[in-house]
């Protein structure tokens, strides 16, 4: 790990596997930021399409790019974090984009306010074929916000400009790796800050990893299992669980909501009636699939 850092060198850390319809428009968007201080990191996590002839049709000197094996998501992230040498992180997803001024305006929050150690944004998430906004991220959580991370991950991977730490990504998780980094970087009692803008987006397609909620939803136990023997996020781990459980379909939610409910009764009645919900939600999706109202969740 490169821990000699550039001052207000900002790296962008790209992973792509078969992006080649989207890579382009989101090396677009950094190439065009204002703050111009920048290497763009892109690791091929060993494409079989055109990726890599879209990233080489770029020449601009900021760009470094690197190819490895289909390891997955982490395993690039954390190269890309080894060879990177800027004093703040940005990550980038290769079908998701970054506005003209984000890193001109988080650099200069950052630089204003060392206290803070990541301070994000607010994300827009569009429908590739349309190019509408379907949804605004805006939530707002500041400071201390371990115990808010670990009930769910309220970041997407590109809202947030952080500083250089050494901590990587868990390359055994195959899905939800983003939540469970951004939960150690908020138990190693790092500060997060927001800034109220609208600075990114999300794009959604029917086959990225995002837009399959149903199959998300099995890898939040594993995350919250790794946290399990730290007593101050008991309560937070047992939220999750239900909850989760819950959208499953699970009886095994019933447990947990005993366990949340049994040294805090208050809420008790509310959270039974939305695991009920919850369930009948998940089990009318499931007929309708079997009917073939739906071809998929």
């Amino acid at each position: 790990m490169n821990e000699e850092r550039i001052p207000g060198l900002v790296s962008i850390i790209i992973p792509t596997y078969n992006n080649q319809e989207t890579v382009g428009e989101t090396l677009k968007s950094c190439i065009e930021q204002s703050y111009d201080d920048i290497e763009i990191i892109v690791v091929n996590d060993g494409s079989s399409d055109q990726t890599e002839n879209v990233i080489q049709s770029f020449r601009d000197a900021r760009i470094r790019y690197c190819s490895t094996k289909n390891y997955g998501v982490s395993h690039a992230r954390n190269l890309g974090l080894e060879i990177s040498r800027g004093e703040f992180i940005q990550f980038l997803d290769a079908d998701d984009l970054i506005s003209r001024s984000k890193l001109d305006a988080q650099t200069r929050f950052l630089r204003n306010n060392e206290y803070v150690d990541l301070v994000y944004c607010f994300t827009e998430y569009f429908r590739e074929d349309k190019r509408q906004v379907i949804y605004v991220n805006n939530y707002v959580f500041e400071g201390d916000v371990a115990h808010r991370m670990m009930r769910g991950n309220f970041l997407p991977i590109h809202a947030p400009l952080i500083r250089w730490c050494d901590l990587t990504f868990d390359e055994q998780l195959g899905n939800l790796e983003d939540w469970d980094y951004w939960i150690r970087f908020a138990l190693s009692g790092k500060k997060f800050a927001c800034i109220p803008e609208v600075l990114c987006s999300v794009r959604i397609r029917d086959k990225s990893r995002s837009s399959d909620y149903q199959t998300v939803l099995k890898y939040y136990l594993p995350v919250v299992d790794k946290y399990s023997h730290i007593c101050d996020y008991e309560k937070d781990i047992s939220y999750v669980k239900f909850v989760r459980l819950a959208e499953l379909g699970s009886k095994r939610s019933l447990h947990y909501l005993k366990k949340l409910h049994k040294n805090y009764p208050k809420g008790t009645v509310r959270d039974f009636f939305l695991m009920i919900y919850l369930w009948t939600k998940c089990y009318l999706k499931r007929l309708m699939w079997f009917l073939g109202i739906k071809k998929s969740w």
